[in-house]
């Protein structure tokens, strides 16, 4: 089904969510700034650069008043690039989800998704799926930890950008208050990255029986391949509610890729305000 399609029925979707009545349901605006250390993930010329991001979205979660409930999540964004401006992008993301509590401190929740991504570099506009699933516990009223499998499949305009991905997750939080949190992470992938290297030599050393798929893109001004690569990531998240509706969260990343050919490591970052009612 092509993309514009599937947004229509996205959008489509998130109109009717806003046209119900539900008390479980809650609608999300906000805008992020942020950054990226290595934008065009070189392996021998980093880039840095600012971004933005604006978005609405819909939840609905689970009410916890029954053994299994259903979840739902929708959201359309918008991001824009200082500098590399062929990277800017929409999206919609739609991903219904069912949750199970295991006890009253355990639950676990699998939640497919689908999304469509346009990019002003269209050979990176790509029709996204997967699912994830989450398996959360609730040790005291404060402290909380979780676990996560997602699987994601990203089938882009143009091969090098398409990639297969597994990857598995933990995570830990405290609620120091009714306002204020704070999360750390740890994730572990593996699958297929693009990387830019900005020389006139090209990977071409066969693996997984297809060898390594590589163009030259005038978006990084260099030669793009496709690699193979194992990526551990660490996350600090912190949170505040001003009020019941207005909220802020600031994040970081620490990111390291090995893969057969080089490593990278690189830094994301950003600063967010966001709006519930």
């Amino acid at each position: 089904m092509p993309r514009k399609k599937i947004l229509a029925i996205i959008f489509t979707v998130i109109v009717a969510l806003g046209l119900s009545a539900d008390a479980r349901a809650e609608w999300e605006i906000g805008a992020k700034a942020g950054f990226d250390s290595n934008v065009n993930r070189s392996v021998n010329k980093e880039d840095s650069d600012f971004l933005m991001t604006a978005y609405v979205a819909y939840s609905r979660q689970a009410s916890g008043e029954t053994r299994v409930d259903w979840t739902l999540k929708a959201i359309l964004e918008g991001t824009g690039y200082a500098d590399y401006s062929d990277l800017n992008n929409a999206a919609a993301t739609f991903s219904p989800g069912l949750s199970i509590f295991l006890n009253p401190q355990w639950s676990l929740n699998v939640s497919p998704f689908i999304q469509t991504k346009g990019v002003s570099d269209s050979d990176q506009s790509a029709l996204v799926y997967g699912v994830r699933t989450t398996l959360k516990q609730k040790w005291t009223k404060k402290f909380y930890t979780g676990q996560y499998y997602i699987y994601t499949k990203n089938n882009a305009n143009e091969d090098v950008y398409s990639y297969e991905e597994n990857a598995v997750g933990v995570f830990a939080g405290l609620n120091w208050t009714d306002a204020f949190f704070t999360e750390v992470g740890y994730e572990y992938s593996h699958g297929d990255s693009y990387r830019t290297i900005s020389t006139a030599t090209a990977p071409t050393t066969p693996t997984g029986g297809r060898g390594y798929r590589h163009r030259f893109s005038s978006v990084y001004d260099a030669y793009v391949y496709s690699d193979k690569v194992d990526r551990s990531s660490i996350s600090v998240n912190v949170g505040y509610d001003f009020t019941k509706s207005l909220f802020t969260q600031l994040g970081y990343t620490y990111i390291r890729e090995e893969g057969d050919i080089d490593t990278l490591t690189y830094h994301t970052g950003f600063i967010g305000l966001g709006y519930r009612f």
